[in-house]
């Protein structure tokens, strides 16, 4: 009898034990609960076109822009050669997030907030580096300055408006020479003091993969 309540006692005592080790609360990574908190569920921007929205501007713009293009290069041509127009220009996402970054640090520094970009046509046309005269874009940070709204770049530290950097030349050959050096030398040091945020240098391919 000894023996039975001894190992009765026994018994619940290991129950009891091991039923207070199962209701105790599970501890959670802290690292998993910020990661949770933290993150972000993206709305899809209303500015997001349809498939067919989107062939359809391709298909405009190859009949009535690159059409056009390539005939007028074709007088261009030394060699001869057909020439290809740019279809697109793609930049890397990893790229544009350090851009869009980079803007907004450069721009609080210089006391404004940049709030969109405007994306400018260009053309490389021929000089040392760039022969195949293809089209590109370009990006430009705008803000709103002191002195208006508008694409801003760096004076000594400080956000200006892009249109008074040309009007800053006291002559006018001045300011045009100065204007007609400012993208072709394609440094992001302008002139002493003076820094660039504008970004370019995507990748201009013809329509290869067939998108559209």
């Amino acid at each position: 009898m000894k023996n039975t309540n001894k190992l009765f006692w026994s018994f619940l005592g290991l129950t009891v034990i091991l039923t207070s080790c199962q209701e105790q609360p599970k501890k959670e990574n802290p690292a998993a609960i910020a990661a949770e908190a933290e993150q972000v569920i993206y709305e899809a921007p209303k500015q997001i076109i349809s498939l067919e929205g989107a062939d359809s501007l391709y298909i405009n713009y190859k009949d009535r822009r690159a059409t056009n293009i390539v005939e007028m290069e074709a007088k261009y041509q030394e060699d001869k050669k057909p020439f290809v127009p740019t279809q697109f220009v793609t930049f890397d996402i990893e790229v544009l997030q350090n851009y869009l970054n980079y803007v907004q640090q450069e721009a609080k520094t210089g006391g404004v907030q940049a709030d969109s970009l405007r994306i400018y046509l260009g053309n490389y046309g021929i000089t040392k580096n760039y022969k195949n005269r293809h089209n590109t874009v370009f990006l430009v940070p705008t803000a709103k300055t002191d002195d208006g709204y508008g694409g801003i770049y760096l004076d000594d530290g400080n956000a200006k408006l892009i249109r008074d950097y040309w009007k800053s030349s006291s002559e006018e050959n001045d300011k045009e020479k100065s204007k007609a050096s400012f993208l072709p030398n394609f440094n992001t040091r302008m002139m002493d003091n003076h820094e660039s945020l504008i970004l370019n240098f995507g990748s201009c391919c013809t329509n290869l993969n067939g998108d559209f």
